[in-house]
């Protein structure tokens, strides 16, 4: 028997058409979001991270360059009459430094980066200059012993194998030997005609008056470069077994400059910064000080430009300071970020310098302090 009042329907559970879009859409938008903020973030991240590379490779290369010029010139220029002295000999001719002197600095063409190298003595106690004395050393001496022993005040720190450079006067050449032997009677150096180092008749001159030797024990010889794909190299030569090698330090290190800090009036105080190398000893005197600076970039390549102009090295006010300009009121040298072969204005860029004095220039044993200035009359 049918009803006359059918039952109703029961409602049908569920989302409309309309109400899935509008879900779809507003999670699509919030999963935009989501990415684009975690996008922003991780962005933050790496530059940030790559900031603190720039930061470490930057500190440890110049550490790591301010570590060897503060040994520059250790036994070399303990006698500053050496210093500027031409360099020879008969063996290593090609890779023989071209004077005695504590750093020798080669400019980067056009604004490239420099180049450092630094000399010191080898020797792990210490290299004390040495004074010929009668009968002076002669190559040509067939009768007695003067070619093959040196005569000397003491051979105090020599030992056999070490190389001396025989240093005959000022702005002359100083000639490098090895020496073979220490006779017993401890005032002589030998030096047998046998070997790569000791040829016949060389050293080729006679010594005389006023000549010394300098201790170079197996040579300490330092080099710092850069490379073409930005990295800080290394390279040591060991001038006694003429071999070297060379080791990368720190990656992302696009330029190095180097200035030479020179007393030129003879008061004690640097005033000229420049890359002049000295010609002759009394140039070489003037040289107290080396001036670094390394210029780091980030790792991370910024999509949109984040440098406008090449990085500024401060290098202040006091002195003359070859090719700074005024920036403020300082001076400033621009280091050139552009030589690399990407787009430098998408990385960014940390300068680090340092200033070193070259101790062992004012521990010379004729080293002289520039006599105080005299008071103004009626002054205390």
């Amino acid at each position: 028997m049918s009803s006359a009042h059918p039952l109703p329907r029961r409602a049908v559970a569920g989302f409309t058409l309309i109400e899935l879009m509008v879900g779809m859409a507003v999670g699509l938008l919030a999963t935009l979001v989501i990415a684009q903020v975690l996008s922003t973030a991780e962005g933050f991240k790496r530059s940030a991270t790559s900031g603190s590379d720039a930061q470490i490779n930057g500190g440890l290369s110049i550490y790591a360059i301010q570590r060897q010029l503060k040994m520059a010139g250790y036994g070399l220029v303990t006698e500053g009459a050496a210093q500027g002295c031409t360099l020879s000999s008969a063996y290593g001719t090609a890779t023989m430094p071209p004077t005695l002197a504590p750093v020798i600095i080669t400019a980067g063409a056009n604004g490239a980066s420099d180049s450092l190298r630094i000399l010191a003595s080898s020797k792990p106690g210490f290299s004390l200059p040495t004074k010929l004395i009668s009968s002076f050393y002669d190559p040509n001496d067939v009768v007695g012993d003067k070619a093959s022993n040196i005569a000397v005040v003491s051979a105090l720190g020599v030992d056999v194998g070490d190389l001396m450079a025989l240093v005959y006067a000022k702005d002359g050449a100083c000639q490098v030997f090895q020496v073979s032997s220490l006779p017993p009677e401890g005032r002589k150096i030998g030096r047998e005609t046998a070997g790569n180092w000791n040829t016949s008749r060389f050293p080729d001159a006679a010594a005389g008056e006023g000549a010394f030797l300098v201790n170079l024990g197996t040579f300490s010889d330092i080099s710092f470069t850069l490379t073409a794909d930005r990295r800080l190299r290394q390279t040591t030569f060991n001038h006694l077994q003429q071999t070297g090698g060379s080791q990368d330090l720190q990656s992302n290190i696009v330029a190095m400059k180097a200035l030479y800090g020179k007393d030129t009036n003879n008061d004690d105080v640097v005033d000229t910064y420049d890359t002049v190398t000295p010609t002759n000893n009394a140039g070489w005197l003037q040289v107290r000080a080396v001036r670094v600076a390394v210029l780091a970039r980030s790792a991370q390549y910024e999509k949109e430009e984040v440098t406008a102009a090449m990085p500024q090295w401060d290098v202040g006010s006091v002195g003359s300071i070859a090719g700074a300009t005024a920036c403020g009121d300082s001076k400033c040298i621009a280091l050139r970020a552009d030589l690399a072969a990407d787009d430098w204005k998408h990385y960014r860029y940390k300068v680090f310098d340092t200033l070193v004095p070259l101790r062992n220039q004012v521990w010379r044993s004729d080293f002289s302090r520039a006599a105080a200035p005299t008071p103004p009359a009626g002054g205390n």
